[in-house]
Parts: structure tokens; sequence; C-alpha cells
């Protein structure tokens, strides 16, 4: 999933499909007869996408098609 943050507006965007997607794993996790409180957390699952992706260096877009 791409999140991008908008330095321009100060802002997160999320795809349209965000909310889907984590109530599809949060249901998942239902299933699995996981606890109402350690359910995904819509702004928590960004946060700690964000600390992961800001313990590693910046790349370039371009340089992902190189990672390939």
């Amino acid at each position: 999933m791409r999140i991008i943050i908008d330095t321009d507006r100060e802002q997160i965007i999320v795809p349209d499909t965000f909310y889907q997607q984590i109530d599809k794993k949060n249901e998942v996790l239902k299933q699995a007869g996981v606890e109402e409180d350690k359910m995904i957390d819509y702004e928590k699952f960004v946060k700690d996408a964000f600390e992961t992706a800001y313990a590693r260096p910046f790349i370039r877009k371009e340089d992902l098609a190189r990672k390939k």
C-alpha cells in the first residue's frame, strides 16, 4: 500500500481503499480470535510504517526501479 506525505499541504494521503484494507485485516484477526484491543488502528498503522521508513535511508522514486 502506498501512502503519500504531501509536504505542500502538510498532509498524509492514504489510498481510497485504505480503510477497507485495514478492515479486511481486522476481520481476519477477529476470525482468528484476536481480542478487540489488539486490532489494527488506522493511525497507528501509518505511524508505525513511517517510523520504520524513517529508520531507512531516503531513496528517490527512480531508485525503486533499480531495486527490482
